[in-house]
């Protein structure tokens, strides 16, 4: 199956499955994943995290990943790209205006990342619970208590879990927390109707509700002009005194220096943080060894099952774009609609 696209000149050409020769990678792939590629395909790539015009300039197709920033000028050095695949949900490492320009289509995994994201959630909720971090510096400095203090966790049993986001990751870790831990659960996302939470076993209600409301506060939406600072300083002083704070979603969601405040000062018991703003932070940031924050390198999705399912899905959604067919998490579908005239 084949589709008419313009090409620079304007004139129409034929895509086709042969007509993808070159693929770049941002990162390596499992081997089981490129032996999904037709044998014609030459594999590209640089360093891992590096981009060099030169290895990339062949590529009609792209498998991102977190660690660049696909900016016009990116894109300008791949002259024949067509696709640009991110692995994972977020695409703000992508320009977006500029690949939509230049009628490139973006698409990204939104299915993929969700169990191994939502387990992370989980397990950082639990660690901050039961002091983890805390008995493992004990132990490794040649302690064994005092069974008193700090070292005192926490059931979660009963204890309320405010989400900001139902999406895929929200509700899964929803259902976790609400069947495995009996935990009440209210959430806010503008897009979920009340009804469609509740049938999640998910109190629908306001944000600001959510966040006085949440023993347990974790963030599960995109980095956008309208989440940016979602916890500043106000809204981290709203929530309950001894609330813990999980951000797994988006560095830029989060006031740092509101959120060490609030730990300093005792307002907030703790926090899990997989995500920072910029990345990775600083080697001296407080946020890398605070003793009540525990802190990961961005890898919450990070597992071989979760990884393998991203760079398959990022790859199919290639290999279906050069068959003539819609991809199905188009992050730009006005390209494509473009592309089909």
């Amino acid at each position: 199956m084949h589709i008419s696209t313009p090409s620079a000149n304007g004139e129409k050409k034929i895509v086709s499955i042969l007509e993808l020769t070159h693929v770049w990678l941002e990162s390596p792939l499992f081997p089981e994943v490129l032996a999904l590629l037709p044998a014609h395909v030459t594999v590209l790539s640089s360093e891992p995290g590096a981009f060099e015009a030169g290895n990339a300039a062949a590529a009609l197709a792209i498998i991102a990943s977190s660690l660049l920033k696909y900016t016009g000028e990116v894109m300008d050095a791949c002259p024949r790209l067509r696709l640009i695949a991110r692995t994972g949900i977020g695409v703000d490492n992508v320009d977006i205006a500029a690949a939509t320009a230049r009628g490139i289509v973006v698409t990204n995994t939104p299915d993929g990342p969700t169990e191994s994201t939502a387990e992370h959630t989980v397990a950082m909720l639990l660690a901050l619970a039961k002091r983890l971090k805390y008995g493992n510096d004990n132990l490794a400095a040649g302690g064994w208590g005092p069974r008193s203090g700090t070292l005192i966790g926490t059931e979660v049993r009963g204890k309320t879990l405010g989400l900001v986001g139902l999406g895929r990751i929200g509700r899964r870790v929803a259902q976790i927390c609400r069947l495995g831990f009996d935990m009440h659960v209210v959430g806010y996302d503008p897009y979920v109707l009340p009804e469609q939470a509740a049938a999640l076993g998910i109190v629908s209600t306001d944000l600001d509700t959510v966040i006085a409301e949440a023993d347990f506060l974790s963030l599960h939406v995109p980095a956008t002009p309208e989440t940016v600072g979602l916890m500043n300083s106000d809204r981290i002083g709203r929530m309950k005194p001894g609330a813990y704070l999980l951000n797994m979603a988006r560095g830029p969601l989060v006031d740092a220096a509101a959120l060490l405040a609030a730990l300093d000062r005792g307002h907030l018991a703790g926090a899990g943080v997989d995500v920072f703003d910029p990345e990775p932070p600083a080697v001296d940031s407080p946020l890398r060894r605070h003793p009540l924050v525990i802190a990961t390198p961005h890898s919450a999705s990070l597992t071989l099952e979760g990884r393998r399912r991203m760079e398959e899905m990022a790859l199919e959604q290639i290999l279906t774009f050069f068959r003539g067919e819609r991809p199905p998490d188009i992050v730009n579908p006005d390209v494509w609609e473009r592309r089909r005239m």
